[in-house]
């Protein structure tokens, strides 16, 4: 019997992901909150800092497309949703030359594009597992930062004494709204609370359960209610998913709705979640979820204007004045039909890649396991949150978070692929995967039979 390892070879080294690969990512996380407005000569270092910041697309992008083509073929999916959302950019920046406001447009098709291939310059030859799990866990780990940040910023909005954080635009000096930092405080909510089900150091529960339990308060504070559906949904789709949370957390939950039911009745219970979600506004207004009915209805003619190609990226905020509150409407604006298409079908890949991954589950090691649970989670977070507002359809931190959670499920496919095919093929993947390190090609190759 040939015994050829089928388990990725790990070095001894901590980090395996190339470093322009983290100065790319880290380039565009400091990007966010900026425009192509900003960049100008400053007369101050605050507007200094900005105009560097507006203006580092114009390095990512060339820099990811130089490395890309020095290292050659990329092993991913042919149909993988990082590739279609790259086909939909595309197509999209294109359509840019049709935009009222080109220069804007293109300028915004910049960070899109190299979203995707920073993400794709994470994945090492030698290791394209390992290197996706490090892009993933810088993604979690910023995020954490930057909500924590973010939340110290707001905190009497979040932590006051007022009925509701919802008007926290106005402390955080309109960087975000309510359903902005919602979605920060969202995903390592999520994160921390699946991690606390799957470790056994005591230190490392009561961590993950305080920073989840802030994190959720947050979402319930910004009473955005894309968000707090969307948080709703990961939650109950994570105990679904998973044996070890339907076994610890269902019963607590279970519990807490009982004592709730015990304290209030559940009329008052009702009248209360209720109040919660109207905000206090009118019928009319609740109905129209806050005047979202009325820009679906601008969006629909805009479309109709540019049917097949669209416009170019932004083009809600530069036709409409508004955004498209919907992430569908927004790629049918910014590239038309024939965008919309590659990137509707990114979405049912991304969820494709990650059913396929969930039924070999326990042929994953286990940190995998936790990874893809956790991508499942935020995954459903932003498919929910995808509806009453924009996700991936334009660049912003949505973009990076799940481009970052499918170049991790399609990398774990390929790894777990290899290892149900024939052994000839794995031979050939091996060694063309780790063809750069000859002390782990010498590996594989010495277990050849003699």
């Amino acid at each position: 019997m040939v015994n050829i390892r089928t388990n990725t070879l790990r070095s001894l080294r901590l980090w395996h992901a190339p470093t322009s690969a983290l100065i790319l990512w880290g380039c565009l996380w400091i990007n966010l909150n900026t425009g192509f407005w900003n960049i100008q000569l400053a007369n101050n270092l605050y507007d200094w800092q900005l105009s560097i910041r507006a203006a580092l697309p114009f390095i990512v992008l060339p820099w990811a497309v130089f490395l890309l083509l020095r290292r050659g073929k990329l092993f991913l999916p042919s149909s993988s949703p990082s590739r279609l959302l790259l086909v939909y950019g595309a197509i999209a920046a294109l359509a840019s030359f049709f935009s009222p406001d080109t220069m804007a447009s293109l300028y915004w098709s910049l960070p899109f594009l190299g979203t995707i291939l920073a993400a794709w310059t994470f994945l090492d030859r030698s290791d394209s597992l390992e290197s996706s799990r490090q892009l993933l866990i810088v993604t979690w780990v910023t995020t954490f930062f930057v909500a924590a940040i973010i939340g110290y910023q707001a905190r009497n909005s979040v932590f006051g004494g007022g009925a509701t954080g919802y008007g926290v635009i106005t402390e955080l000096h309109g960087l975000s709204r309510s359903s902005g930092v919602a979605r920060w405080a969202a995903v390592p909510g999520l994160v921390c609370l699946i991690r606390s089900y799957h470790t056994r150091r005591p230190s490392l529960i009561a961590f993950y359960l305080g920073a989840a339990a802030v994190s959720f308060f947050i979402v319930y504070r910004m009473q955005s209610r894309g968000a707090v559906f969307g948080a709703v949904a990961a939650l109950l789709f994570s105990l679904l998913v998973s044996s070890r949370m339907r076994r610890y957390a269902l019963p607590f939950a279970t519990a807490a709705v009982i004592v709730i039911f015990i304290l209030d009745s559940p009329a008052t219970v009702s009248n209360n979640v209720a109040a919660y979600l109207r905000r206090g506004q009118s019928r009319e207004q609740f109905i129209s979820m806050t005047g979202r009915t009325r820009t679906y209805e601008h969006s629909l003619v805009a479309i109709q204007d540019a049917p097949l190609f669209g416009r170019g990226q932004w083009t809600d905020r530069i036709v409409l004045n508004e955004p498209a509150q919907n992430s569908f409407l927004q790629a049918l604006l910014n590239a038309g039909i024939i965008g919309a298409i590659p990137y509707f079908a990114s979405w049912i890949t991304g969820w494709l890649l990650f059913y396929r991954l969930q039924k070999k589950a326990t042929q994953l090691a286990p940190e995998d396991r936790i990874h893809l649970l956790e991508c499942g989670a935020v995954m459903m977070f932003f498919t929910v949150r995808a509806i009453p507002e924009t996700t991936t359809a334009s660049y912003a931190v949505d973009l990076l978070v799940m481009v970052a959670v499918y170049v991790y499920l399609e990398c774990l496919f390929l790894h777990s692929k290899v290892r149900t095919r024939p052994l000839a093929f794995q031979r050939y993947y091996l060694v063309s995967s780790w063809a750069n390190n000859a002390n782990r090609r010498e590996k594989v190759l010495a277990n050849r039979p003699l």
